[in-house]
């Protein structure tokens, strides 16, 4: 016997392990989605050392491409050779010459031979002010990370070569292009002199919220130092060939300034200064500098883009679960309740076949063997076993009503119906029944005649059901009002009685199949709770419609809409 406690179980013992399976396969996929993104985060950091390491060796060459240069150049004419420089190494922005106790000798900071000198002179004075300035801050120092000693050797290895290039001056010339520019034509026809021996260096400086490199040499037993300032776009613009040029779909490198501005960026997707870099690695050089990998965030493999699919999918698998556990469960309390339904059915059926032939039998019998010698008698009889006849036929007249609907195959000949003189004969023929009920009928029936073509059994069946439902259950009411009414193209017949009506819970199912009132009046009452059923599939199988409509008192009121002909 079907139990709420067992359809509750079973939905906990379906429920309890598709949610621990579902939460099980967020888990494992937040922990696989993390160790992707750990693992991409990973590869583009070493992506991003390798970048910084050749940005890093390409500021070093040019730097000391540079510095050497500024070593080699004659004592002699120092200014004009410092000044040929500038003008023909676009390397090069300005050149200065130092010396303690005296300040800055070139350019005059008091008459700058041009703007550009002037706005050298403003950015390095608290530098050539203080003899102590030229060193690097512990900060600084802090800040910019040591070259590794794989980038360290390559420098020496270039450095060597250099050198021998220089002691081999009828050798092939060298393929490798040059970093610093060439001197001025003089310079370039006279043997370039060895280095000479002091101390050099390069300094880093932020002037105008910009970073500036400042490199110096001071020569062997002297004071006076003489160096230059590089132009930063020219140089930065050597240092954009060391971004890849095939990234991996849906990723962005970005140069980025001291101010985390994008100066330079490569890749299929724009980053903005709201995009969070997936990875970033500073750039030993230029302090403060990186270079920094990005993911698109729209892509399909972008950060939560594989959690939020496996999310869809592990909700998707876990509804479906529950879904189609729930529409089993219900289908198998369906078919329970229609087995105890259909066993209920088949007893009462049993039943209501039983006693009309029980009682037919029992009065013909007794008529048969003439024992009833009374008139009245015998008339009693007689109309028993026709009243019982008739309830007989009712019955199976439903019960091939439901077999032909149930399987489809109830036809409908539709003919010209009278329906006044219809429901006036079907009214007169349940007299009897009505009587003993003890309804009395308030008939309002239009004058006019109302015809429609419809299947006069069908109708016939419809309005015998709703009779016989009335007078099962609403005889206390002891009256019954038939009104019947044709307006907008449609025929409208409502039963109205007055007896205990119908509790809100079951209106909505009262025309099911099988279903009956659970109360003390239908337990009193014979029934297989088919009548209303067959009522409204033969109504819809009309074209009609066969509703309930509540009532403000007692009792209940059914109406039977169908089309007129033209409708």
């Amino acid at each position: 016997m079907y139990r709420p406690k067992l359809i509750i179980l079973a939905w906990l013992l379906l429920l309890v392990p598709t949610l621990l399976l579902g939460v099980g396969a967020l888990r494992l996929l937040q922990g696989e989605e993390t160790r992707l993104a750990s693992s991409s985060r990973s590869a583009a950091n070493d992506r991003l050392q390798a970048i910084a390491g050749n940005i890093d060796l390409a500021i070093a060459e040019v730097q000391d491409g540079l510095m050497e240069t500024l070593r080699s150049l004659p004592d002699g004419d120092l200014l004009d050779q410092l000044d040929q420089w500038k003008l023909s190494n676009p390397l090069v922005r300005n050149v200065f010459i130092w010396q303690p106790g005296h300040g800055l000798l070139f350019p005059d900071p008091t008459h700058p031979a041009s703007d550009e000198e002037a706005a050298f002179v403003r950015r390095y004075l608290p530098l050539f002010s203080d003899p102590t300035g030229w060193r690097q801050t512990a900060s600084e120092e802090r800040g910019a990370p040591q070259r590794s000693a794989a980038s360290s050797n390559i420098l020496q290895e270039r450095k060597e070569l250099r050198q021998l290039a220089k002691q081999a001056p009828a050798a092939e010339p060298s393929n490798r292009a040059t970093v610093a520019a060439p001197l001025a034509p003089a310079a370039l026809a006279k043997p370039a002199p060895l280095p000479r021996g002091g101390e050099s260096g390069w300094r880093s400086w932020y002037a105008d919220d910009q970073l500036h490199l400042l490199g110096w040499f001071a020569p062997g037993g002297e004071q006076r130092r003489y160096g230059l300032e590089i132009e930063m776009m020219a140089l930065l613009s050597r240092l954009l060939g060391n971004l890849p040029r095939q990234l991996p779909a849906g990723e962005s490198f970005a140069l980025l300034d001291g101010n985390g501005r994008i100066f330079h960026q490569v890749g299929r997707f724009e980053v903005t200064p709201k995009s969070r870099p997936l990875a970033s690695v500073p750039v030993p050089s230029l302090p403060h500098w990186q270079v920094a990998a990005y993911r698109n965030p729209q892509g399909a493999g972008s950060r939560g883009g594989i959690l939020l699919i496996g999310s869809l999918l592990i909700g998707t698998f876990s509804l479906a679960i529950l879904l189609g556990g729930s529409l089993l469960l219900w289908q198998a309390w369906r078919n329970q309740r229609d087995a105890r339904q259909k066993t209920s059915f088949v007893s009462n059926v049993s039943h209501e076949l039983k006693t009309p032939l029980t009682t037919i039998r029992m009065y013909a019998e007794m008529l048969g063997e003439g024992t009833i010698k009374e008139e009245r008698k015998r008339d009693n009889y007689l109309q028993t076993i026709v009243k019982e006849s008739q309830r007989l036929t009712r019955l199976v007249n439903n019960l091939l009503d439901f077999s032909r609907l149930e399987q489809g195959r109830r036809q409908y000949h539709l003919e010209q119906v009278d329906l006044n003189r219809l429901l006036l004969a079907l009214i007169e023929q349940q007299q009897p029944r009505l009587t003993e009920a003890g309804l009395t009928i308030e008939l309002d029936v239009p004058e006019q005649t109302l015809t429609l073509a419809s299947d006069r059994d069908a109708l016939e069946q419809i309005i015998l059901n709703l009779l016989d439902n009335a007078i099962k259950y609403a005889g206390a009411g002891k009256s019954l009002s038939i009104e019947l009414s044709g307006e907008a193209g449609r025929v409208r017949l409502r039963l109205r009685d007055y007896g205990p009506g119908i509790p809100a819970a079951h209106r909505q199912r009262i025309f099911d199949k099988f279903h009956r009132v659970d109360n003390s009046l239908t337990t009193r009452q014979q029934g297989s709770g088919l009548g209303l059923s067959i009522a409204r599939q033969l109504a819809e199988g009309l074209g009609g419609e066969l509703r309930y409509l509540p009532v403000q008192s007692a009792g209940s009121c059914f109406e039977l809409s169908l089309p007129q002909p033209g409708d």
